[in-house]
C-alpha cells in the first residue's frame, strides 16, 4: 500500500540493506551519547512500547522513541514493508497524529534512494484544543561509511541526511537538518541535528545545534 503524499525514487546501487537491522524497534532499547556542551548528563535515548496502531485494516504493536528532551515518536515495524511513523508526543505535552501513516523507511533500502513525504496533522495541546498542522520529510540513502564513536569503531554505516518542516498549526513553524549514522544491529552511532524556527515571513533562526556520538547502548534481542 503507498500512502498518499509518498514517493521514492530508487538508485541503481544493487547492494539492498535491511531497514530493521540498522533501526531495531524494541521495548527496553537505549542508547547514550556523549552529550552537547552544556548539557547535564548524557545525552539518552530510548524505546518503551506503546499501543496498538491500525495499518491496512490490522493492528500492530508500536513503539516509542524517546530522545533527551523527553518527546517521542511513534513507530511501528512492518515485516515486509518497513518502519511507519504515526505522529510524535512533545515535550511540551502536545501530541500529533498523522491523518495517515507514514512510511518512514520503507523495508528495503539502497545507497541513492530518496523519499519525499508530505502529511496532514492533527496537533492536540494540553487544555484538549486541536490545531490542524503538516508535516514533510526529504530524505536520502546518501552512503556508506566508516564511523569513530566513543563506544568504538563501525567500518559500515548507513549515512542518512534528511530534513523535516512542522507548520504546527499555532502560527509556529519549525524544520530540522539532520545526519544520521545507523550501524548494522545497533542503531544511530553519530548524529548532526540542527533545529530551526521559521516565522510568518519565512526568516529561519537556528534555535540549536545536536551533535552526538556514541557512548553505550543495549539493544534486546
Amino acid at each position: 500500500m503507498i500512502f498518499p503524499g509518498l514517493i521514492l525514487s530508487v538508485s541503481i546501487s544493487a547492494q539492498t540493506f535491511k531497514a530493521q537491522d540498522f533501526y531495531q524497534l524494541a521495548d527496553g532499547n537505549e542508547w547514550r551519547y556523549v552529550a552537547p556542551p552544556a548539557w547535564k548528563g548524557d545525552y539518552v535515548s530510548r524505546m518503551e512500547s506503546g499501543s496498538e496502531m491500525p495499518i491496512g485494516g490490522r493492528n500492530y504493536p508500536s513503539v516509542l522513541h524517546f530522545d533527551a528532551t523527553g518527546a517521542a515518536k511513534i513507530l511501528v515495524d512492518v515485516k515486509g514493508k518497513g518502519i511507519y511513523f504515526f505522529g510524535e508526543n512533545f515535550a511540551d505535552k502536545t501530541f500529533v497524529r498523522f491523518d495517515a501513516p507514514v512510511l518512514w523507511f520503507p523495508e528495503k533500502l539502497k545507497i541513492g534512494d530518496e523519499q519525499s513525504v508530505r502529511q496532514n496533522f492533527t496537533r492536540t495541546f494540553a487544555d484538549g484544543k486541536t490545531a490542524r498542522g503538516t508535516f514533510s520529510l526529504k530524505q536520502k540513502i546518501a552512503a556508506v561509511e566508516a564511523i569513530k564513536t566513543s563506544a568504538g569503531d563501525f567500518k559500515k554505516t548507513l549515512r542518512i541526511e534528511s530534513e523535516t518542516f512542522w507548520d504546527l498549526g499555532d502560527r509556529r513553524k519549525a524544520k530540522t537538518q539532520n545526519v544520521y549514522h545507523y550501524a548494522r544491529g545497533v542503531g544511530v552511532v553519530k548524529a548532526s541535528a540542527r533545529f530551526i524556527i521559521v516565522n510568518g515571513e519565512g526568516k529561519e533562526t537556528i534555535n540549536r545545534l545536536v551533535e552526538t556520538d556514541l557512548k553505550s547502548y543495549q539493544i534486546q534481542k
